[in-house]
């Protein structure tokens, strides 16, 4: 430290400002670069995932609304003599959803378990029970998937 110290003083006191300056711009730029544009960087990648993940939420309420509504307006009429899960598994093809599981339950009831299914796909889906073949939604659980757009579900449905 004292030979650092003694080699600064040999210079006059105009290179000793300057160098000073170029010691604490330099300081402050390593600072900048090694700190804080990672952080800014960090920041903007979580404000646009953020915006996305904003913007695929305000879509799904939407068509939640648009299912409901129209759900509410359906006529409550038969589809005719086919079975439950018959309609269920045809339906199901129809949207290019898979079925993992089917559960009959008491009073005709079925439990209905998709594991990887599009969110648009599958409301397109629960729609068309509804309002095409009137069959009610007793219980419905959708539990995001790790894949970015794709939801497991588990549904009750009934035919009144």
């Amino acid at each position: 430290m004292n030979q650092l110290l003694n080699t600064f003083s040999r210079f006059n006191r105009h290179e000793q400002v300057m160098l000073l300056v170029g010691t604490i711009t330099i300081m402050l730029w390593l600072i900048w670069m090694l700190l804080l544009a990672p952080l800014q960087h960090k920041r903007d990648r979580l404000l646009a995932t953020n915006i996305a993940s904003g913007q695929s939420f305000s879509r799904v309420q939407l068509l939640a609304r648009q299912v409901e509504n129209l759900s509410q307006q359906s006529v409550q009429a038969g589809a005719g003599n086919e079975n439950l899960s018959g309609l269920i598994n045809s339906s199901l093809s129809d949207n290019g959803l898979n079925m993992s599981g089917l559960q009959p339950g008491a009073g005709g009831e079925i439990r209905v378990r998709i594991d990887k299914a599009s969110s648009e796909s599958l409301l397109q889906w629960l729609y068309e029970l509804e309002t095409k073949y009137h069959i009610t939604i007793r219980e419905l659980s959708i539990t995001a998937s790790n894949e970015p757009g794709q939801v497991a579900v588990s549904v009750r449905l009934i035919k009144p």
